[in-house]
């Protein structure tokens, strides 16, 4: 690869081959005793120095390699994330919510949007989507939802939408953004799973396609490192600004090689990895054809609703949901087949899915391979005894407490059975996928916990709840 197309990466690397006495931190100074599988990443690992640049002042070489990113994924300006997606929710929230604010979101977005309410004190007006039927997942976010919620609550400034969700639905950015326009609202879009998407379809990142903001986890779809996230801002944005939010939610000793690998991934994926990407997606596509033929297991995408009109919901090709449910398997034995049987680890099951990451890292092998673990689990279902679903998620409970009263209040841990009537303190969030089933400030009430009771959630589980203010 070209050394100006990577100006962080090979400032990095350059550097660590000059015969220097490392005389600041890190402590490993880039050499013994670390073991040889982390030795290559620690030659990299610098601190601030000349040369190096500075992630919160916005110096060379990483404003360099910012600006390249920004300009790959379409976007007004990038700021490179050392701490994921969560880093950026919270510093996107906190540049366009004032405290006290009301944010219009998705009830099914990532605990980070959770934090960053209880973090700085605002209160949630929540929006609740469509459900796909059969899969019981999301159907994204409309346009027409968003107006009626601002509409409704005009107070509202802001609002956050997740696309594409972890089973890589995507909502139509464009036309919720010019409902915020219209409305005067703000738009950051978490597209955390979305990083790679520019690649396979040319078009820009959610920011360069309307949004005012939007975070990108690299590390989840792109050839990064662990934590290396995405923030794009559009010219609104003061780019001090917003690095005084990057900082403010990051740590002060943000890691080299993180950074080093989100200019290296861009930089490959204007290269060969974009085809790659394309690669793996035509052979992705493939195996779904060949699970769909089998009608035993159904593959979420545009084929599996026909006779649904489903306006504006597109589908991450890179993503492979499979609903197991006809065949007699729930997605979490279905997860646990895969791996204990054909060594095949997924990212993560539900009640009826199974959720698979395609990425340029998989080869035509490693693609059929995983066809063929799923055609082996079609094999058993003959004999597979019938699968009783789980009733669907309850709706949310009553908000006594705005979330950061009921994070920063006094609390006292109890088992989830002896918590009703209870206003919780933390999030009741089973993982995967992690959405709440009971957010910090709400009621614990008995339907919330009949269903996470049908889910096999462990009831002993403690959760911190608000303590009652004479016992505090």
């Amino acid at each position: 690869m070209p050394e100006d197309k990577t100006p962080l990466y090979t400032a990095l690397s350059r550097r660590a081959e000059e015969p220097l006495l490392r005389m600041h931190m890190p402590g490993h100074k880039g050499k013994a005793p670390l073991p040889p599988a982390l030795a290559a990443a620690a030659a990299l690992d610098f601190t601030e120095l000349p040369g190096t640049g500075n992630l919160y002042e916005g110096l060379p070489p990483v404003s360099e390699a910012e600006a390249l990113a920004a300009r790959a994924f379409g976007a007004d300006s990038c700021y490179f994330l050392t701490g994921g997606s969560t880093q950026g929710i919270y510093a996107a929230l906190a540049l366009c919510c004032p405290p006290g604010s009301r944010l219009l979101l998705d009830r099914g977005s990532h605990r980070a949007a959770y934090n960053a309410m209880a973090l700085l004190d605002l209160v949630p007006e929540y929006l609740y989507p469509a459900v796909l039927p059969g899969f019981r997942v999301s159907a994204g976010i409309t346009p027409e939802a968003v107006k009626e919620a601002l509409l409704r609550d005009p107070c509202i400034r802001c609002v956050l939408v997740t696309s594409p969700t972890y089973y890589g639905v995507c909502s139509d950015i464009p036309a919720i953004a010019a409902v915020t326009r219209e409305l005067g609202a703000f738009l950051v879009v978490d597209e955390a799973h979305g990083a790679h998407l520019p690649f396979l379809t040319g078009a820009p990142c959610a920011q360069g396609r309307g949004a005012d903001l939007s975070v990108a986890s690299a590390h989840k779809t792109l050839p990064a490192l662990g934590s290396g996230g995405l923030l794009f801002a559009s010219e609104a944005f003061p780019p001090e600004r917003v690095r005084t939010m990057t900082a403010l939610f990051g740590t002060s000793s943000p890691s080299y090689p993180v950074m080093a690998s989100l200019d290296w991934a861009r930089g490959y994926m204007e290269g060969p990895g974009g085809g790659e990407y394309r690669r793996a997606v035509r052979t992705l596509e493939a195996v779904k054809k060949e699970i769909q033929s089998r009608k035993i297991f159904s593959v979420l995408g545009p084929g599996a609703f026909p006779d649904n009109d489903l306006p504006g919901v597109t589908f991450d090709p890179a993503r492979l949901v499979v609903n197991t449910l006809k065949g007699n398997l729930g997605g979490f034995e279905a997860a646990r087949l895969l791996e204990e049987e054909h060594g095949i680890v997924c990212e993560m099951a539900d009640a009826s899915n199974v959720v698979c990451i395609v990425t340029c890292a998989d080869s035509d092998g490693d693609l059929l391979r995983l066809g063929r673990g799923f055609a082996a689990l079609e094999e058993k279902c003959p004999c597979a005894p019938p699968y009783r679903l789980p009733a669907s998620p309850p709706p949310p409970p009553a908000l006594r407490l705005s979330p950061r009263e009921a994070v920063f209040s006094a609390a006292e841990s109890l088992p989830l059975h002896s918590a009703l009537g209870k206003i919780a303190a933390e999030s009741v969030a089973p993982y995967p996928p992690g959405i709440p089933v009971i957010a910090p400030g709400e009621e614990i009430d008995k339907f919330g916990l009949n269903y996470l009771r049908q889910i096999g959630y462990n009831e002993d589980t403690g959760i911190l709840v608000v303590r009652r203010r004479k016992d505090a």
